[in-house]
């Protein structure tokens, strides 16, 4: 129905409802190093719940989340790992089913100011080389600001194998003078400025890890954008469920296991089917977005 493609839901906090090892920092990454099959589980409910492209596990196999030391010595092995498991997953399915490798930011979510232009190409490259041999597609995820994108598109140029690429940005929970921003204060123009640089490589922009009220409008304006630049990708999001009150340092104390208790799986059908109608053809969940959730989309959407 209507072309669309339905990702998976957040991987973290579905590996903690499950019982996986869970903590911070090391977030979803722990699953990886101490119950890896439990990454298998959490892959196989989202399919089952009708998930057409799972993401791997690797969004917290950065230094931000496991420190410089680990990521030295283990990064490679446990990024191997999430593609790995993954593609056993997908493959175990009674259905095409695709990959994504993630490729997330390294430094910290949704803080622009600590991207670092000059290690993030070395990292992303070894991100994409442990992924390569288990991905169909990659895909960016919560990028605050376009600089991010060169970097990626960089390392994916030289070592992705010619697979597509889908950029994901994160948005702030809100405007204040109503025009739509990156939390680098950067504006959709910029968004299109930076995809039409990589345009022979990327098949679809997306928003992930905001408020999916927030989603909606900033899909509308990358959507004028895209047409009035004759850009030919296709657009879409996957929102979380993280309340909207939040301090400075949220993503990094216990508040980050709260959950907004108004998204249940009819009413973020609902705010989805409003992005569809303005032509996204992608859709899926982020953080607190359950197999549920994806059912729910599915059975709608498709």
């Amino acid at each position: 129905m209507n072309g669309i493609t339905l990702l998976d839901g957040g991987m973290g906090k579905e590996l903690r409802r499950i019982g996986a090892p869970f903590r911070q920092p090391e977030w979803s990454a722990l699953a990886l190093m101490e119950a890896p099959e439990t990454v298998v589980e959490a892959h196989s409910n989202f399919i089952e719940a009708g998930a057409e492209v799972i993401i791997t596990n690797n969004y917290a196999v950065v230094p931000y989340h496991l420190g410089d030391d680990v990521i030295a010595a283990r990064g490679s092995e446990l990024t191997m790992l999430s593609g790995r498991l993954a593609r056993q997953a997908a493959d175990a399915a009674d259905r095409p089913v695709l990959v994504a490798g993630s490729l997330p930011p390294l430094f910290a979510s949704y803080e622009p100011d600590k991207f670092d232009p000059v290690r993030a190409p070395a990292l992303y490259r070894m991100i994409v080389n442990a992924l390569a041999p288990y991905v169909d597609l990659w895909l960016t995820e919560t990028l605050s600001t376009v600089a991010e994108v060169d970097a990626i598109a960089t390392a994916v140029a030289a070592g992705g194998a010619g697979k597509p690429l889908w950029v994901s940005f994160t948005l702030p929970d809100h405007w204040p003078d109503g025009v739509v921003t990156l939390r680098s204060g950067e504006s959709i123009d910029d968004i299109v400025a930076a995809i039409d640089d990589h345009a022979e490589m990327v098949d679809a922009v997306l928003f992930n890890c905001a408020l999916p009220e927030q989603i909606g409008p900033a899909l509308h304006a990358l959507r004028g954008a895209l047409d009035d630049t004759g850009l030919d990708v296709r657009t879409g999001g996957y929102a979380n469920a993280f309340p909207e009150a939040r301090d400075d340092g949220y993503a990094a104390n216990e508040h980050v296991l709260e959950r907004r208790d108004d998204l249940t799986p009819t009413r973020y059908a609902d705010i989805v089917g409003d992005w569809v109608a303005g032509g996204a053809t992608v859709i899926g969940g982020c953080c607190d977005m359950y197999p549920e959730h994806i059912a729910e989309l599915h059975r709608r959407f498709l």
